[in-house]
């Protein structure tokens, strides 16, 4: 091919992509997919069915919620081994269905049309109607008993069925299907037989789902908002009809969502009463490089991951880590991932560790099978958490990027103030060196002398130690400086030491500019008397990019000049207009800590990790949301500040990406998929099967809910273990710890989600430093877990 025909056909290629984007073509492409939908759900005088391959309870009763199981028009079978006409493919042992069927009035000599696999059994609004014992290749007519007769009405019955089919010799369940209908015994109808038009119909929900997954994940991958591109699926496939609103939006009222979101005035609360730099001091205090931070945070990670749940020890670190990072100097994006990854390794050491081990332990119990010991996953888990971290500490550290947060982005381009400090009696700085304080790794922030009773020490060594009415002396920015100020008893050296502790809680930052018809323009700052005038003191002076060599009392003002004053809460609205000052701002975030609560909002959080170690997951939620209501009754922080905790990007996007798995599983992609994938392992080997339910998990876990992709997988390990001639046991831990370590993507699992906006990561970083990881744990799974519990 020339060179001229190569750029002819890729010239053809970026027209037809142009093309294919353009919003006109993308509307009219919606509007047919839709209306397939509609057709889809329209042109059949058969009514569908909802299935499902979990055995449910009271699932009888009138009044059973469905919404969750799966869709699909009758019959049920395999198409290449079954005799009837198949619409719905099904390939295991049991399954369950239930129809809403509307009567405008009772058939005559009503009787049942049927073709089954084996057993079955069929009821008519929780009343036996028909037990067929043996499977039969043709369709017949099956009187209903007369209990049920009696039960028919006019308006909405329900039809329940429960088939077991019948094993070939094969292992393949038996060559027939399972089809019922409510007929008329002196009217038998005519069936049609299953054509393309069906297969389109039926199969349309699955592969648009699969589709529009794809989609999100290409979206993530180019760094579109993660809140719009899940919110636009749901919609999506809620207008195409795959889901209803209601299955679209269940995720938004779930438990983890609402937990999530309590959780973040939890922290807010911890956050202003100063717990947060306490354990900041404890955890990650003596380190003091990256790899020291990553190696203290992990141990701490681990340990209590394995006995409390992780989002509350995410959700309370995720402030301590960005603290530590200022000071060290160190790009948050480099600690959060480590974290969150940790948290999870450490949640399967043990059955409480993690929510997804309780799942999965219900559902052995469902089972019959010997419930899981309390520490019987940490076998695994355990080796598993001690690879995770070595990986962590060295591959998956240089994978990590390195993402400045954005104060150090913007600190040579922000004003730098002078400000100056005055060290209490009562600081806990007082003895330690400026090293150990760490006032010469705040970032943006340089300590340019110390005022000893009259005496200057400039410059100021790393080991000279802070005294007791010490005046420090800095230039920074102003983020650095609010940080600054929150030290407990480290106060700015102007008459603001005066105020009693109460108005000082009620105290902010503003900024404003001095204009030129100002009064105090000339003026000294001690000779401007701003208590007095304003109810405000002079915390740091800005002028145009000049560092000022004198103490701020000493600054004579000019206009231009910017002054970051602490004032009252009502100070921005009482001198908005002033004609004093040119602008006038609050600094966000900045009004003082309430030390002396401390013990008050770790008293919260401690009963908070009791209610979560001993309650229920129900009853955890109800915790979180207590413990929430506590910090703004005990006054730890105020109601605004519980609700400007709220990261609203983070809880749309969690809230969606459960509607998004509702689909995946209700259209039977997540069961099409992994059935494919085990159907061609099975002739391999039980390791080879092994491997292909651990990988289906794991990949079901970056699609869905760690504890969605449990459920759905449960019943194929057990399926896959009968088929085997296997235990199901190592087929059951497979599934449990695959549905726990989802590192892949930031969807995978909420407390990746978290961290995802703090840390500043792209989605392909979670795919660079995850994808190896799961790997890695895949294949140690599967080498380990049969020596633990043999085949």
């Amino acid at each position: 091919m020339s060179n001229n025909e190569v750029h002819k056909t890729c010239v053809i290629a970026r027209n037809s992509l142009r093309t294919a984007w353009n919003p006109r073509v993308m509307f009219v492409a919606f509007l047919c997919v839709a209306g397939l939908a509609q057709v889809s759900a329209a042109d059949s005088a058969e009514r569908p069915w909802r299935y499902t391959l979990k055995q449910p309870t009271t699932w009888l009763e009138q009044g059973y919620d469905d919404v969750r199981w799966q869709t699909g028009r009758g019959g049920f079978g395999t198409p290449d081994h079954s005799t009837g006409r198949v619409f719905t493919e099904w390939t295991s042992s049991d399954i369950w269905l239930r129809q809403v069927l509307p009567l405008k009035s009772i058939p005559s000599n009503a009787a049942l049309y049927v073709q089954t696999p084996g057993r079955t059994e069929v009821f008519i609004n929780g009343i036996m109607a028909a037990r067929i014992e043996r499977a039969s290749e043709t369709y017949a007519v099956v009187d209903l008993s007369p209990e049920s007769k009696d039960a028919l009405r006019e308006g909405e019955n329900i039809v329940a069925v429960h088939a077991s089919a019948e094993s070939a010799s094969d292992g393949r369940t038996a060559s027939c299907c399972l089809d019922v209908h409510l007929i008329s015994a002196d009217k038998v109808p005519t069936l049609n037989g299953f054509t393309i038009w069906d297969r389109i119909k039926s199969e349309y929900p699955m592969w648009l789902t699969i589709a529009v997954t794809v989609l999100v994940l290409i979206a993530l991958a180019f760094e579109k908002p993660a809140d719009m591109t899940f919110a636009g699926a749901i919609v999506l496939l809620s207008l195409c009809g795959v889901i209803t609103a209601q299955e679209a939006f269940s995720g938004f009222v779930s438990g983890s969502l609402l937990m999530v979101a309590a959780l973040f005035m939890v922290t807010a609360g911890l956050k202003e009463t100063g717990v947060v730099d306490l354990i900041g001091a404890k955890v990650l205090g003596p380190a003091r490089t990256e790899l020291g931070g990553i190696i203290m945070l992990s141990g701490f990670a681990l340990a209590t991951s394995a006995f409390l749940n992780n989002t509350p020890i995410v959700a309370m670190m995720i402030p301590v880590v960005m603290s530590w990072c200022r000071r060290q100097h160190v790009a948050p994006s480099k600690l959060l991932i480590p974290l969150s990854f940790t948290t999870i390794l450490g949640g399967c050491c043990s059955r409480i560790g993690t929510s997804t081990n309780l799942v999965v332990d219900g559902k052995m119990a469902e089972y019959g099978m010997v419930e899981m010991g309390f520490f019987e996953i940490g076998m695994a888990g355990l080796p598993c958490a001690a690879i995770g971290i070595v990986y962590m500490l060295t591959i998956g550290r240089k994978l990590l990027p390195e993402r400045k947060e954005l104060l150090e982005q913007l600190g040579e381009s922000q004003r730098e103030y002078l400000v100056e400090m005055v060290v209490t009696p009562a600081c806990r700085l007082v003895g330690q060196s400026i090293e150990a304080a760490g006032l010469r790794r705040l970032p943006g922030l340089f300590l340019i002398e110390i005022d000893r009773r009259g005496s200057i020490i400039a410059p100021v060594s790393p080991d000279t130690v802070i005294e007791a009415n010490d005046r420090l002396v800095f230039t920074g920015i102003v983020d650095t400086i609010v940080d600054l100020k929150k030290i407990p008893g480290l106060e700015p050296a102007t008459e603001s030491t005066d105020l009693a502790a109460k108005e000082q809680r009620r105290r902010r930052l503003c900024e404003v500019v001095v204009s030129r018809s100002s009064p105090l323009v000339g003026q000294t700052v001690r000779e401007a008397q701003f208590r007095s005038h304003y109810n405000a003191a002079i915390v740091a002076i800005h002028r145009n990019g000049a560092r000022l060599a004198t103490k701020i009392g000493d600054v004579k003002l000019e206009a231009g000049d910017t002054l970051l004053m602490q004032t009252g809460a009502n100070f921005v609205q009482a001198h908005r207009n002033n004609a004093d000052f040119y602008l006038v701002s609050d600094v966000e975030g900045s009004q003082p800590l309430q030390h002396e609560r401390w013990w008050v909002a770790l008293a919260i959080f401690g009963m908070l990790l009791a209610i979560m170690f001993f309650g229920r997951s129900d009853t955890a939620m109800l915790g979180a949301f207590i413990a929430g209501g506590l910090m703004i009754v005990t006054r730890c922080m105020s109601a605004a500040d519980g609700r400007q905790a709220m990261d609203w990007q983070v809880l749309i996007a969690i809230g969606a990406s459960f509607g998004l798995g509702a689909a995946l599983e209700k259209s039977g992609a997540a069961l099409f998929l992994s059935t494919k994938l085990v159907a061609v392992t099975q002739p391999l080997g039980p390791y080879a099967t092994l491997a292909a339910i651990y990988f289906v998990t794991m990949v079901m876990n970056e699609l869905i809910t760690n504890n969605g992709a449990a459920a759905l997988a449960f019943p194929f390990c057990i399926r896959a273990a009968e088929l085997t001639g296997c235990d199901s046991r190592p087929f059951v831990m497979a599934v449990a710890l695959a549905a726990s370590f989802a590192f892949a993507s930031p969807v995978g699992y909420q407390t990746h989600m978290m961290v995802f906006g703090p840390g500043g990561y792209r989605f392909m970083d979670f795919v660079k430093v995850g994808v190896p990881l799961n790997l890695l744990l895949w294949v140690t799974c599967v080498l380990l877990i049969p020596m633990i519990w043999p085949f």
